[in-house]
């Protein structure tokens, strides 16, 4: 074996210990950045061709670092007090895109309104630390960056379809009734209350709709604990339309009378707050009380996300290795649901990474020993003439 084997050996060792250090001081400065992923260096060997026969010479190899990234390992869930704070919890990434329109992915979910000038109109998106936008589906079905209508006077729009769920008490006697309102509103936006009263009968519940003046009928009938109305919509007159009341989950269980009452539509007025619930659907907080929703944020997902190519600002890009990329919503299609008012912390464990320092900085002394006793090696072989 030649001593210069020696020499480039122990350099591969120093160098893979100096790559380890460089992955553990990136985790430890983003300790506390929401959504980041831990960085790991593994190491593999490099063998050189050895003698035949047992005997021989020794050649000794070296040792080579891949950097792997363990973006598929969650972090903690910590709550905030910003509505626009998102945290996924399972599988997805937020899709954002930059200025340009080159589109990244990221866990990190601290969003704020920024206002941009954009051909001379300002326009409010969602952007994270680095200025990526949030992109999202509207409700016309266009996907690109979310654009909140901050201080816009909205246009009403008439209600044309509620859904209306009912778990009513099997303990009720024949005419007891149960009760609950929904607020609609005509294509000039005057809202409208109409009241459901649920009439126990001997076979089942009469219910009927009404406004004061005009009421609808619709009779439910259970089998096994699980209702079908008849018929299953409402025609109910509105202004100068109409608006279908639609029957949706109907139970008849030994438990307490609960309705979930929903519709589209809504009244004039303008934007004072912004949400997200847990299938990510973005809703605007009229100052009127309403809520319409505007868009659906987009969720992306890999078939080996720890393969994304990591870049400045906490995302990621796709590459070859990462696999084809699939969209879809939150709690939908094997991706998970969404938090608001939350953020996905950092996945360093800071233990974890003080115990590698500490083993890196040893490993890197000893490689530097074998390299010091090799030139000393040398020396003696220089001086042998002497």
């Amino acid at each position: 074996m030649s001593i210069n084997g020696v020499f480039r050996t122990s350099v591969s060792g120093m160098n893979a210990q100096a790559n380890r250090l460089s992955a553990v001081s990136d985790n430890i400065a983003n300790s506390d950045t929401p959504g980041y992923k831990r960085n790991s260096a593994e190491f593999s060997t490099i063998v050189l061709a050895q003698g035949g026969g047992g005997g021989g010479d020794y050649n000794s190899g070296s040792v080579r670092t891949q950097v792997r990234q363990s973006i598929t390992q969650s972090g903690s869930i910590a709550g905030t007090s910003s509505s626009t704070d998102l945290a996924i919890q399972g599988n997805g990434f937020f899709v954002v895109q930059d200025a340009a329109g080159r589109e990244f992915y990221t866990r990190a979910g601290a969003f704020v309104q920024k206002t941009e000038t954009v051909g001379g109109v300002e326009t409010t998106y969602l952007v994270n630390s680095a200025g990526y936008r949030l992109t999202g589906t509207a409700a016309d079905g266009k996907i690109g960056p979310i654009t909140l209508p901050v201080g816009e006077i909205q246009a009403p729009e008439a209600s044309t379809t509620a859904n209306l769920d009912f778990q009513l008490p099997t303990t009720a006697a024949v005419g007891d009734t149960k009760t609950s309102s929904l607020i609609v509103y005509d294509d000039v936006g005057t809202p409208t209350s109409l009241t459901f009263t649920l009439t126990k009968t001997t076979g089942g519940w009469d219910v009927s709709a009404t406004d004061g003046t005009t009421t609808t009928t619709s009779s439910l009938t259970f089998t096994g604990g699980v209702g079908t109305a008849t018929p299953a919509t409402m025609n109910f007159p509105l202004g100068g339309g109409a608006v279908d009341l639609n029957f949706g989950t109907l139970t008849e269980y030994n438990t307490a009378y609960s309705a979930r009452l929903t519709a589209d539509g809504n009244p004039a007025g303008s934007f004072t707050d912004f949400s997200v619930d847990e299938n990510g659907v973005v809703s605007g907080v009229m100052d009127n009380g309403a809520t319409k929703e505007l868009y659906t944020v987009n969720l992306a997902n890999f078939s080996s996300p720890d393969q994304l190519t990591a870049n400045t600002g906490n995302v990621y890009s796709a590459n070859q290795r990462s696999g084809t990329v699939t969209y879809g919503a939150a709690g939908s299609n094997g991706f998970g649901t969404m938090a608001s008012r939350a953020l996905e912390q950092s996945n360093v464990d800071l233990a974890g990474e003080l115990t590698d320092m500490i083993s890196a900085q040893r490993s890197y002394s000893a490689n530097s020993k074998v390299f010091q006793t090799g030139s000393e090696i040398l020396d003696v072989l220089v001086n042998l003439k002497r």
